[in-house]
This record gives structure tokens, sequence and C-alpha cells, in this order.
């Protein structure tokens, strides 16, 4: 698994990505964390928030210990409370992804990931857990009405894949990973469809075929479907090559991925998102609406 801040790294290091974690959001998660500990070995010896906890970071880190102010002074700590207490708060939110993951019974997950909402929510912090992962909303996606009805949406029916992605796309535009950001709205247009059509795999030109039949949209949107996936596509084939082969020398200075190229693609695949979910959500009996 790769966590937030190795996802996050350059963004971080450049500020591109400030992170804030008060001491009172530190120590409400600890709790949290405590209330979804469980123990085990013959003893009851060890837990997956005392033992476990520790040794994933560990390992994701390849380091022999952690480290965190106590006391003022950074120094290493056995101690995983003084470590979420007094680490940086990229490591808080690693702490996060990693506890999660180590929460055996789904239903106990998804408390866990509610419970961590609702403290990030009541604390006034931009960060939320979906799906095992961290992400940030920042006020001007916020601010932006077609970026928060399409995550609302989402988010509403439960389609937490497609909102990690959507969201992802997001905080790669403001951390400048323009490439990025365009490759995650491209994930987002799939796992959307693939939610909507009950489907686990397929491609987009599939999808969009399956989406044509399945009556969601009108048949006269095969055409702007067609050009849509155009755009997308070729737009995602430079931003992929950008992304692998770092920045391309372009002999057009028109044909850079660039903020305004990113920008409009979130916007598009956000407005294309709404459109969707909002057929999907009229053609729901009324006793199967998720809200």
């Amino acid at each position: 698994m790769i966590l937030f801040s190795q996802r996050h790294k350059e963004a971080i290091e450049d500020k591109r990505l400030p992170i804030s974690i008060s001491k009172r959001i530190r120590q409400k998660i600890i709790y949290c964390m405590q209330r979804y500990n469980r123990w085990y070995g013959g003893n009851q010896e060890s837990s997956i928030f005392y033992d476990d906890l520790k040794q994933n970071l560990l390992e994701s880190y390849g380091d022999t210990s952690l480290k965190a102010y106590v006391d003022d002074i950074f120094r290493e700590t056995d101690n995983v409370e003084q470590f979420i207490l007094g680490t940086k708060p990229e490591y808080v939110l690693d702490a996060i992804e990693v506890y999660s993951g180590l929460i055996d019974k789904p239903s106990q997950r998804v408390n866990f990931h509610k419970e961590c909402n609702l403290i990030f929510k009541t604390e006034n912090s931009s960060f939320r857990i979906l799906d095992g992962l961290i992400i940030k909303l920042d006020s001007a996606f916020l601010e932006s009405e077609i970026l928060s009805k399409a995550y609302e949406l989402l988010k509403d029916n439960h389609f937490e894949k497609a909102c990690r992605d959507f969201l992802n796309a997001r905080n790669n535009l403001t951390a400048e990973d323009y490439s990025g950001t365009i490759i995650e709205a491209n994930n987002a247009i799939e796992s959307t469809l693939k939610s909507v059509l009950n489907k686990e795999k397929g491609e987009q030109g599939n999808l969009k075929k399956w989406l044509m039949k399945s009556g969601i949209i009108p048949d006269y949107f095969q055409g702007f479907c067609e050009h849509f996936e155009g755009l997308l596509q070729s737009a995602f084939t430079i931003a992929n090559e950008s992304s692998r082969h770092g920045k391309r020398d372009m002999p057009d200075k028109r044909n850079e991925v660039n903020y305004s190229v990113a920008s409009f693609f979130l916007h598009l695949t956000g407005a294309l998102i709404v459109f969707i979910m909002e057929r999907y959500q009229e053609s729901l009996p009324e006793d199967e609406v998720p809200f």
C-alpha cells in the first residue's frame, strides 16, 4: 500500500500541499483507534493498535524506529500514541490509512471511516478518508458548484472508488500535477460507469456502449459520448506519456498539459458525472434511492 505521505511526497516537500493536524484531532484519532482495537494471541498480549500499527508503519517506511516530538524533543519512540501526537501531520494520515487496513470486519472499518470523517468535519479539517485512503477537500473545490455537486452525488451513492478518483484529480490540480489530474479524471469516469452499470471490469469504450444500452441516458447522446470519449482519450494519452516520461518537449506550446487544459477536463468530467449520476438516481425505484 502506498501511503498518503508517499503518494504526495513531492507536493508536500515543495509545500504545494500544506498539511496541518491539530493536537485535538490527533488525540481524538487515538481515542477512535482505541475503540476499534483488537487484542489477539494466546494470552491476548498483542493488539492491532499497539503492535501491528507500529510494525506496519515501520515496514512501509523501511525504518527501524518511529520518530516524533516528545516533550519538545524529536526522538525515537516505541509508543504509537506518542508517535501520533508528535509526528509530522502527513504521518498521522499514514497511520489512519494503515489502521483502516488492520480492521478485519468490513462493517467496523466503515464505522471507523465515519468516525474519523466526523472528527475531521467537527474540527473544520479538510481531510476525509474514503475507501481506506485519505483525501483533501480544498476551499476552491468546495466553491466550484459542479465539482462539489459531482463529489456529493458520488459520496451519497456510496461510489467510494469513483469519489476517491475524482478527489485525487482535484488534489492533483491543486498540487500542479496537471497530467495526474487528467489521468485521475479518466479513472473517475471509468469508476463511475462501472458502479452505475454494476460492472467490475471493462474498458471505457465498452462501458460507454453498455451505458447507452442501459437506458440510463437518452439515445440521442450517442454522438456526444463518442466525441467526449475521443476528447478525453487524446488528453489522457498526452498526460499519461507526460507522467511516465517527464515533461514532454512540445513543438507547440498550445499542446502542453497545463493548468487550463487540466482544469477544463476536470470540470468537463465533473459535469458528465453529475449528469450520469442524476440520470442513475432517476432510474432507481424510490425505495432504492440511497438517501
